[in-house]
C-alpha cells in the first residue's frame, strides 16, 4: 500500500500554498485559487488501495477546488463531505451539500467545489479498471450528487466516514480490499439507480440501460452454480429471448458474461489477504463453478496463468484441505479433480 501525508504547517508560509497546489494536483484535483490569508492551514494523508483506487483524508481551512488539468486521467472521483458546509456548481446547476452528502463523477467535467469554513472530506479517484469489469456497455454522466442522510448514500458515506477516521492505523494492504470492492460495488449501484446516467440515446439507450439492470441481477447471483438464462430472465420480467438479444448487440453472450465475472471473483479472492485461510477449490466453487477443468482452464486462458501461481504471486498459498462443506451439486469427485487442475 502506498501512502503519504502533508500539513502545509511544516513549510515556511511563503511555500505552503504552492506545496498544497502541488500536492491536490498530484491527487488529480486543480485549485482555481487559494484565499490569501497568513493563517491557511491544510492537510492531507493518501492511501493507495490493492485496486488502484486513491484515498485521501483532507482537512483544511476554505478554499476553491476547480479548474482543468492539463494531464487527461481516465477515472471517476467520489467526494463525501465529512465536516463543514460547500457548494457545488457544474454543468447541470448549483447545489449546497452537507455533511454526510457524496457527490462523483468522471474526470475532465468542469466543476467547482467552494468551501466558505474550515472543512474535511474524503476524496477517492476511481480508476476505470476498477469499473470496467463491472460496464458491459460505456456509460456517460456529469457530476452525481448521492444524499448521505438516508438510502444507500448513507451506507456509503457511514463506511467512508468510517475510512477516514482510521486511517492512521491502516498499515497493511488487507484491511482496504474489503473497502476498494465495496465502493465499486456502490459505484455500480448507484449509477445504474440514477436516472442521470446515459449510455446512448433512443431506443438504443434503453436496451443498454436494461442490460445493465440484467447484469446486476446476475451479479448477486453468481454463486448460484445453476444459475441460467431462464432464471434471470424471470427476475428481471423479461423473455430469455429478449435477454439473448441485448448480449448479442454487444458481441457477448450469457454464459460468457457470467464466466467472465465469475472469474474476476476468484481472481479477486485468490490474492485478498481476508481469504487467505481458503483453499483454491473453495474459492472456486464460492462463485459458481463446478467442474475442474473448465474452471483451470478458463482462468488460464483469461489470466495467463494456473490460480495456483496467480496466488503464489501475491505471496500467499493454498489451503485446500478438504475440510469445507461442498457446495450443492458438487461432488468429491469434482473437489478432487479442481485442486488437481490448479496447480
Amino acid at each position: 500500500m502506498t501512502a503519504w501525508h502533508l500539513i502545509t504547517d511544516q513549510f515556511p508560509v511563503e511555500q505552503r500554498r504552492d506545496v498544497w497546489r502541488d500536492a491536490l494536483e498530484k491527487l488529480k484535483l486543480p485549485l482555481d485559487h487559494l484565499p490569501e490569508d497568513e493563517d491557511f492551514f491544510a492537510k492531507l494523508s493518501c492511501l493507495k488501495s490493492p485496486l488502484g483506487i486513491e484515498f485521501a483524508r483532507i482537512t483544511s481551512s476554505p478554499q476553491e477546488i476547480s479548474g482543468r488539468l492539463m494531464k487527461k486521467v481516465d477515472a471517476v472521483w467520489l467526494i463525501v463531505l465529512i465536516e463543514g458546509g460547500a457548494t457545488l456548481t457544474h454543468p447541470g446547476g448549483k447545489l449546497e451539500l452537507a455533511p454526510q452528502d457524496i457527490i462523483y463523477g468522471q474526470t475532465g467535467i468542469p466543476a467547482s467545489l467552494s468551501f466558505s469554513t474550515k472543512f474535511q472530506v474524503l476524496y477517492a479517484l476511481i480508476p476505470k479498471s476498477a469499473v470496467n469489469p463491472r460496464l458491459i456497455t460505456p456509460l456517460s454522466f456529469g457530476v452525481l450528487h448521492l444524499p448521505g442522510r438516508s438510502g444507500i448514500g448513507h451506507v456509503l458515506a457511514g463506511m467512508l466516514k468510517a475510512l477516514a477516521e482510521t486511517f492512521g492505523t491502516l498499515t497493511e494492504e488487507g484491511p482496504l480490499r474489503p473497502i476498494d470492492m465495496a465502493l465499486s460495488e456502490f459505484l455500480m449501484t448507484a449509477l445504474a439507480d440514477n436516472p442521470h446516467v446515459q449510455t446512448a440515446r433512443g431506443a438504443a439507450g434503453i436496451r443498454s440501460m436494461a442490460l445493465q439492470r440484467i447484469c446486476q441481477i446476475i451479479e448477486t447471483r453468481l454463486c448460484d452454480p445453476d444459475l441460467t438464462l431462464e432464471d434471470v430472465a424471470n427476475e428481471y420480467g423479461g423473455s430469455a429471448r429478449y435477454l439473448q438479444k441485448l448480449f448479442k448487440e454487444v458481441d457477448q453472450t450469457f454464459s460468457g458474461y457470467v464466466r467472465n465475472r465469475r472469474l474476476e471473483r476468484c481472481r479477486h479472492d485468490l490474492i485478498n489477504p481476508t481469504f487467505a485461510h481458503l483453499g483454491i477449490s473453495q474459492i472456486c466453487f464460492r462463485w459458481g463453478f463446478n467442474e475442474a477443468a473448465h474452471f483451470s482452464r478458463a482462468f488460464r486462458d483469461r489470466y495467463g496463468t494456473t490460480p495456483r501461481a496467480y496466488r503464489q504471486s501475491a505471496g500467499l498459498a493454498d489451503n485446500d484441505n478438504g475440510d469445507f462443506l461442498v457446495p450443492p451439486g458438487v461432488t468429491a469427485e469434482a473437489v478432487a479433480a479442481t485442486r488437481q487442475f490448479a496447480e
